[in-house]
């Protein structure tokens, strides 16, 4: 049984004030500790728990407090912080940083400007790549996931898909409740999933930023249900680099995409960031943002060279999957970094 409100946890520590989200694998809460200072606590929903044998749950839940561990290690300034794993009675649980301000998927209804998107994104590929590193795959990057500051332009991603890391059996996604943010693997519990997964979600995440539309499922357009519609021909006022580099990190096979976060934000031209540190502006690194606009263009060019040429569109009808392959733009536009002033 999962918890209720008013119910307290981990040795009266937390007490739980109400449920936030429930969702196919978790529910989360909103929590409050002896101090006041408000939590995010996430635990197993009752229908994934439900759905396995006992000593199958016990592994998955062994499993979950292992990432949770992973997770506490994890740390960055756009990734919400795991204070600690919880175990009470049968139930298992993480407590999170809870975060005020609104989320993506409200905050970019109706599209953004292609500079601050890209900005968000960039802060959202960098914490993933910590993820990464810790040797996780977050499984659920999209626009309600991801938390703007209160009066700052800071994103942070606010939850991770970790009821799916539990088990095989529950990593792939009901085609029912999935949405266009996940990627094709997903769907299929046979299919090795990989920093490239996440990559799928965070360019899908790029076309909801700066289209305000929701990409089509990646199940409906294999099945030739839907065609995805490339971003530029929803916003004109994008780049073409952008536009091809979000069609490329939606390739509905896994070969098709950057196996990277990091590659895939190197084609979209975007700078490194290192943790706490403040970019200075001086002629020198004025220098060497031209020198890493040629460097991608080298980038995009050598990432096409090794690709299969073919006209951009969608999978015939046919029973198998089928790869999307786009035509990279004769002539790249210059980016525009989003500045706070």
């Amino acid at each position: 049984m999962t918890w209720s409100s008013g119910q307290k946890l981990h040795g009266n520590n937390y007490i739980l004030e109400k449920e936030l989200k429930r969702g196919q694998f978790s529910v989360t809460y909103l929590a409050s500790d002896r101090k006041k200072h408000q939590w995010v606590v996430k635990t197993l929903s009752d229908q994934l728990i439900h759905d396995f044998s006992q000593p199958e749950v016990d592994q998955i839940q062994e499993t979950f407090l292992c990432e949770a561990v992973k997770l506490v290690k994890c740390r960055h300034p756009h990734l919400v912080q795991v204070k600690e794993p919880l175990v009470e009675g049968h139930q298992v649980g993480i407590v999170m940083e809870y975060l005020d301000g609104v989320d993506l998927a409200s905050h970019a209804q109706k599209g953004l400007p292609e500079s601050e998107a890209l900005l968000y994104i960039q802060q959202i590929g960098e914490a993933l790549k910590v993820i990464h590193e810790a040797g996780l795959i977050h499984r659920d990057v999209k626009p309600s996931n991801i938390r703007l500051r209160t009066d700052k332009q800071e994103a942070v991603l606010i939850d991770f898909g970790l009821a799916r890391e539990c088990n095989d059996a529950s990593t792939t996604v009901d085609t029912h409740t999935a949405d266009g943010f996940d990627a094709l693997e997903l769907y299929n519990v046979d299919t090795p999933l990989g920093a490239y997964t996440d990559v799928y979600s965070l360019a899908a995440t790029l076309y909801f930023l700066v289209t305000g539309e929701i990409p089509p499922k990646a199940m409906d357009r294999c099945m030739s249900k839907a065609r995805l519609i490339p971003p530029k021909q929803i916003n004109e006022q994008i780049s073409d680099r952008t536009n091809e580099v979000i069609l490329i990190g939606m390739a509905l096979q896994v070969d098709e995409r950057p196996q990277t976060i990091q590659e895939w934000l190197d084609l979209l031209g975007l700078q490194r960031q290192i943790p706490g540190s403040k970019r200075q502006k001086s002629p020198m690194i004025l220098i060497g943002a031209i020198i890493a606009v040629v460097g991608v263009l080298g980038l995009i060019a050598a990432w096409f060279l090794f690709k299969p040429t073919a006209i951009p569109q969608e999978p015939t009808p046919v029973q198998t999957p089928v790869s999307l392959i786009y035509t990279p733009v004769s002539s790249v536009s210059p980016i525009t970094f989003w500045s706070n002033g």
